[in-house]
């Protein structure tokens, strides 16, 4: 065991670290709280199945987890494989997943990851190739005592070195340079399309592909290919405090009774809050509204017109703090609307009338609350 105490921005953090085969524990001690961090070492698995394998991954000759290039597809039902590992979690709560990797392109940037048997999870699908970087992956509920974790094969050609485990939002890894850390991405980029698997279409067709190059769809974008209403939708973990960052296309003039929305804070299909935006009488302008659906019932709660010029990509952005909501569209001053509760959810895109919208790089950012730890 090895303890170590440093001062970071005038608080004393305690550093306790205990290394125990496989993980090692260490505790940190923050004004009145204290985070819980475990580290996993992706080299010694205790159990390993075909086409995992362990070998040395690192610039420095590290061991770690590997699967080879051109060795099955496991997002396509694809080869098969599994590592796992066991690991002691001393404090329940919930906990951000975390992994060293290497990925080598849009074809081959994750694994799927499950921890006792639930669900498996993305960990990766994030945009950094070639170079070792941490991800962040979700988060996932945690009693105390001895868990497994179990990775499964995704996509192939990449290497794992560590994965983390912290119950702190406020605790990154910083021992290297790059750091994605992102509670969730999808560029729905990869090589073949309808890439988008952890999305739940409620309403119409739904398509990932490259619009312009049709024979080249790595880079793809997400598309809604129906008339009347299209509906798809991420449940998330449950996430508060986050901003949530889109990249839109769609040309609003082509049907003036036609909408784009992007959605939030959402519970289910009929339980969400939405930013929206319809064509507006003035050219090169559109109406846009900030709502709450609860079943058949849209409450408006703030409306603006903000230039929208159709046939270009838009970059959108909505915060959500504990006492407000904050919308905005590329450099447009932004509409903010006041709460008085927290907000919490996952997310959803929303194409209504005979419209065709394009969305891509979604990221979903923790906004970090320092007095969490007070």
């Amino acid at each position: 065991m090895r303890m170590t105490e440093v001062t970071k921005g005038g608080a004393k953090m305690l550093f306790v670290l205990v290394c125990v085969g496989i993980y090692g524990y260490s505790a940190v001690n923050i004004g009145g709280g204290q985070a819980h961090s475990i580290s996993i070492d992706a080299g010694k698995p205790i159990s390993i199945v075909w086409p995992f394998e362990v070998a040395i991954v690192g610039d420095d000759g590290e061991k770690g987890l590997r699967i080879g290039p051109k060795i099955g597809r496991g997002w396509r039902g694809e080869a098969g494989g599994q590592a796992s590992y066991r690991f002691f979690i001393p404090e329940g709560g919930s906990y951000y997943i975390w992994a060293y990797s290497l990925w080598f392109d849009e074809c081959a940037n994750a694994v799927f990851a499950s921890i006792d048997g639930l669900d498996k999870a993305i960990l990766g699908n994030d945009p950094i190739y070639k170079q070792w970087h941490w991800v962040r992956g979700f988060d996932v509920e945690l009693q105390k005592g001895t868990h497994t974790l179990t990775m499964s094969n995704h996509s192939d050609h990449i290497s794992i070195q560590r994965v983390l485990l912290t119950n702190s939002p406020l605790i990154t890894p910083d021992d290297c340079s790059s750091v994605f850390s992102d509670i969730f991405y999808d560029g729905f980029d990869g090589c073949d399309q309808g890439n988008f698997g952890d999305w739940q279409a409620v309403a119409g067709k739904w398509t990932a592909r490259n619009p312009t190059e049709p024979m080249c769809p790595e880079e793809n974008v997400l598309i809604n290919e129906s008339k009347g209403r299209s509906f798809i939708i991420h449940k998330g973990d449950n996430w508060s405090d986050y901003t949530l960052d889109v990249a839109v296309k769609a040309s609003l003039s082509e049907s003036p009774t036609a909408a784009v929305g992007i959605c939030f804070g959402l519970k289910d299909a009929g339980q969400y809050y939405e930013l929206q935006w319809r064509s507006a009488e003035a050219p090169g302008t559109a109406k846009m509204q900030i709502s709450r659906t609860t079943g058949d019932n849209v409450e408006v709660l703030a409306e603006a017109e903000v230039p929208w010029e159709s046939d270009k990509w838009h970059h959108v952005e909505i915060t959500l703090s504990t006492d407000s909501i904050s919308a905005k569209v590329d450099d447009s001053e932004p509409t903010e609307v006041p709460t008085d509760h927290q907000i919490s959810g996952g997310i959803g895109l929303n194409v209504d009338g005979d419209i065709t919208a394009h969305f891509d790089d979604i990221h979903v950012r923790q906004i970090a609350d320092m007095n969490k730890m007070d």
